[in-house]
């Protein structure tokens, strides 16, 4: 029963969710319609209030995630799990993904690092001043990762604090200050990487691992390099 509970929770969260932060952009499109004629002033005009209703949904995707997430306690902590939704930090996992993430991608449609880093932090991760988060990076797990003052996060880069064996395996993972992640590097649960590192682009860092203060890394898997 309660597992068939927790899965009618999968649509109707997410449904209420998106459905609340659809209100303030739908209300501003139905005036925009309604106001705006086919003249060419009206046209150029319309076409300015779009854009502006754009940020309307960003900010209201942004908040009522987030509010959600907060509210209802969505936030996991690290361990060993089954992966079955009667297991209670399984459940919260799913369902904070599929607050979160849709979210985090339509954030990458027109890309301001600042407002990123500022929805990251809202649904639980730690994110230092001045770090630049690039095009189409993939943070997982926001509520376990760190991520240290001035690190850049390159392009496409993923960072994990899961990963699904026979069980769900939950583990925190910690980027120092002042490093540098290269594009396309996959960092894997469990992994801290001290201050000032440099990871080269298509790296690989296992499960774990940890990178030393001030080296440089690349591979896959990674090995220090004697520069």
């Amino acid at each position: 029963m309660r597992k068939i509970w927790r899965a009618s929770l999968f649509f109707a969260i997410p449904i209420i969710v998106y459905g609340i932060a659809l209100i303030p952009v739908s209300i501003f499109l139905y005036f925009n319609i309604n106001f705006f004629s086919f003249e060419m002033l009206h046209i150029i005009l319309f076409s300015i209030f779009l854009m502006f209703d754009y940020f309307v949904l960003l900010f209201s995707l942004i908040f009522s995630s987030a509010f959600f997430i907060n509210v209802l306690n969505l936030k996991y902590e690290e361990g060993e799990y089954e992966q079955n939704l009667k297991e209670k930090m399984y459940f919260k996992y799913n369902l904070y993904f599929i607050l979160y993430y849709p979210v985090y991608r339509f954030l990458n449609i027109i890309v301001y690092p600042p407002i990123k880093s500022f929805y990251l932090r809202l649904i639980g991760a730690k994110i230092g001043r001045g770090v630049f988060l690039s095009l189409d990076e993939i943070i997982f797990d926001p509520c376990l990762i760190e991520i240290g003052d001035k690190t850049m996060i390159g392009s496409k880069a993923m960072i994990l604090a899961h990963v699904g064996e026979e069980k769900l395996i939950l583990k925190k993972t910690k980027i120092g200050k002042n490093c540098i992640i290269g594009a396309e590097s996959l960092i894997m649960p469990g992994v801290i990487i001290e201050d000032n590192v440099v990871l080269g682009a298509k790296s690989f860092v296992p499960k774990n691992a940890i990178l030393k203060k001030g080296k440089i890394y690349a591979g896959v898997p990674v090995k220090e390099l004697n520069l």
